[in-house]
């Protein structure tokens, strides 16, 4: 687990208490809302539904209703162009039924991700005129598609786009450009593909939302918790009655869905059908099967509903796999070469790694790391990749000052996507770290916001049903996080085969239970009788009836770590082990001598192998030993054979050697000792 660094929560008891009085809001809710800086009217506004703009403000939609009622009218063939993701497809089903309703002689086309990649491509284009389509109305792009739109112009197809994507300096040349992020537009931005594409059919109804909303709720819902895009305003309305109206659907293929993905009991959150829903309609297009998800969304026969859902999560699984193979790889290049990992920007490369999946794998890497990372799947000559980043690190300025070596590539701050010759990936990896240095020297970490810091009081049924009142939680509105101060480690289960841990600990004098979910009892060095703080969230449990306080672990640490000093020693242990230029004060500090190597080894034989290593503990029971000066230890050790290391810190294992070690062959050893200006 990467060092995160934990933001404490604002406090503003004034702001609490006019909201719990203005708006009868309970403490706690109060509480986080104003630590949020959320007060008054805003505060309204996010807890209370919000009315859909007139959907014929937006740009060009007048233009784009007149046009499309033309094709009906005439009967013209009609073509959807949608995307391959949750949200094209989503987008894609609301404009295609609803046109279909209306009598149009409609189709849809969804491009292979695989071999077409996002967007319009002149060879769909060709496609959709040999079939004497006269009008393609895009949904989730078309903004950038400025040639192929030219292209399909040429060849007399009329073109609507609607799209959410930031324009460039120019529009395309088409009949409308329906994008609410024009800069015309004055009105609600942030809407997701499915969100613009109901707004298109509303004002198809000249307007009306009534008959939209009741048809295609629960796909705009779907498509918007899919395309993590903030849920605040309108997009809080169209989840908030997505999500009412989901599991009553009356479309045989999100029921059959909903089956497939356990999801049919219980109530429905956002998050569950941001884990449950999304991720299965996803896995058609990375898996290669595209249409699949669009083919189950439209579906009408019960029975095929059902089989083509049970394919979905069975791509869905098989994606799973395919990231950890994915991942096995990328942890052995980092263990055959531990200097990877000294990288501010991780860029990890490997044949044939299927990119339809690497932008899930590279956010994977940024969690387990936390830094920047890049995947690069290696496809002969070529190596197309996805790159996530954190912080205010800008991926897109990163690749752009790397284009006059990229082939092809595109994204915004947190995630982007290139395609460069193989042979040049060590040169993007040397330059992409040059920016890095240059423009931040001290890289972003990952944080955490807290929401509230708990009494052992507030621990109760009522505390956590009334943080419903927030709900749909997603992007520009989390699941509220808690710190609990002080707990004491009474117990440690192993869950589902070792898979994951349930700690019961002492909170205020109470024995709670906590879930650690992907944590195995290896990775977990904390032992019975710690004391730690721990970041949480709480939900509501619901097992045959009964109700109970879920308490779901994010975070852990010693109580009374201390962040700035091992937020300082992380960074400089990244210089040191790159050799950059560090005050020789600063890098003694982070030299362990003989006798500090021997007795951390010392140590280490005395733990339970394998076992975790994770230096945010050691640190605080290892003497002398601060978080630089224990990461280059173990270093040392992997260097000298002594033991085997994974890539996240997460099993070290002690190697069988035979006969004394002389520690001071160590070539780090060496090296640390010439930075920090020591002779031996």
């Amino acid at each position: 687990m990467p060092f995160s660094q934990w933001i404490y929560p604002r406090s503003d008891p004034d702001g609490a208490r006019m909201l719990q009085k203005e708006l009868g809001l309970p403490a706690v809710v109060a509480g986080i809302l104003a630590g949020r800086g959320i007060t008054g009217r805003e505060a309204a506004q996010l807890l209370s539904p919000q009315p859909l703009d007139d959907p014929l403000t937006l740009p060009d939609m007048e233009k784009a209703v007149t046009r499309i009622e033309k094709a009906i009218e005439d009967g013209e063939p009609v073509a959807v162009y949608g995307d391959y993701d949750c949200d094209g497809v989503t987008a894609t089903a609301i404009l295609y039924s609803y046109l279909l309703s209306m009598g149009a002689n409609v189709t849809y086309y969804i491009p292979d991700r695989l071999d077409e990649g996002f967007g319009m491509n002149r060879g769909a284009v060709d496609t959709l005129a040999e079939k004497e389509i006269t009008l393609i109305i895009t949904v989730d792009n078309g903004t950038a598609a400025l040639e192929e739109i030219a292209y399909a112009g040429q060849l007399g197809i009329d073109v609507v786009v609607t799209d959410h994507h930031q324009p460039g300096e120019r529009l395309p040349d088409a009949v409308a450009v329906v994008n609410p992020h024009r800069q015309e537009y004055t009105g609600f931005k942030s809407l997701c593909g499915a969100g613009v594409a109901l707004k298109l059919c509303a004002a198809l109804e000249g307007g009306s939302y009534d008959t939209v909303l009741e048809d295609f709720a629960p796909l705009a819902a779907i498509g918007t918790i899919g395309d993590v895009v903030p849920l605040e305003g309108e997009n809080r309305t169209l989840v908030q009655e997505g999500l009412r109206q989901l599991p009553m659907t009356g479309l045989p293929g999100l029921h059959a869905l909903l089956e497939a993905a356990g999801l049919s009991e219980g109530e429905l959150s956002a998050s569950r059908v941001a884990f449950g829903i999304c991720p299965r309609l996803n896995a058609a297009g990375r898996m290669g099967q595209s249409g699949l998800g669009e083919k189950l969304l439209l579906c009408e026969d019960e029975e095929e509903a059902k089989e083509l859902a049970d394919q979905l999560c069975s791509l869905n699984a098989d994606r799973r796999e395919q990231e950890e193979k994915i991942l096995t790889t990328l942890s052995a290049l980092l263990e055959k070469d531990p200097t990877l990992l000294y990288d501010r920007v991780l860029v990890l490369s490997a044949p044939d790694l299927g990119h339809g999946v690497v932008g899930i794998v590279a956010s994977r890497m940024v969690t387990l790391y936390g830094k920047p990372c890049f995947i690069l799947s290696e496809e002969g000559e070529l190596a197309v990749g996805s790159g996530r980043s954190l912080g205010e690190f800008s991926l897109f300025q990163a690749i752009s000052a790397c284009g006059e070596i990229l082939e092809k590539f595109g994204g915004h701050k947190l995630a982007a996507g290139l395609t460069l010759r193989t042979e040049n990936i060590p040169a993007f990896r040397r330059m992409v770290n040059d920016y890095a240095a240059r423009v931040s020297d001290r890289m972003p970490v990952p944080r955490m916001v807290i929401d509230k810091t708990l009494r052992g009081n507030e621990l109760t049924l009522e505390t956590v049903e009334s943080l419903s009142i927030l709900e749909p939680f997603g992007e520009g509105n989390p699941q509220p996080l808690f710190l609990m101060k002080n707990c004491l480690i009474e117990g440690i289960t192993p869950l589902s085969g070792g898979k994951h841990l349930k700690l019961r600990v002492n909170f205020d004098g109470k024995s709670v239970y906590v879930l650690c979910f992907r944590m195995t009892p290896e990775q977990f060095v904390y032992q019975t009788g710690s004391w730690v703080d721990l970041l949480v969230h709480l939900e509501i449990n619901t097992f045959r009836g009964n109700r109970s306080i879920s308490i779901r672990m994010q975070d852990i640490r010693t109580s009374g770590f201390d962040e700035r000093r091992s937020l300082n020693a992380e960074f400089y242990y990244g210089k040191l082990r790159r050799e950059e230029p560090v005050d020789q004060r600063i890098a003694a500090q982070g030299l362990p001598d003989i006798k500090e190597l021997r007795g951390l080894y010392k140590m280490i034989r005395s733990l339970k192998a394998p076992a975790g290593a994770d230096p945010y503990y050691m640190e605080s029971v290892a003497e002398h030993m601060n978080y630089c000066k224990y990461r280059v230890s173990l270093d040392i050790f992997r260097e000298m054979g002594l033991i085997s290391l994974s890539s996240d810190l997460s099993r070290m294992e002690l190697t069988p050697v035979s006969g004394k070690v002389d520690l001071e062959q160590s070539k780090i050893l060496q090296v640390m000792r010439r930075l920090a200006g020591v002779k031996r």
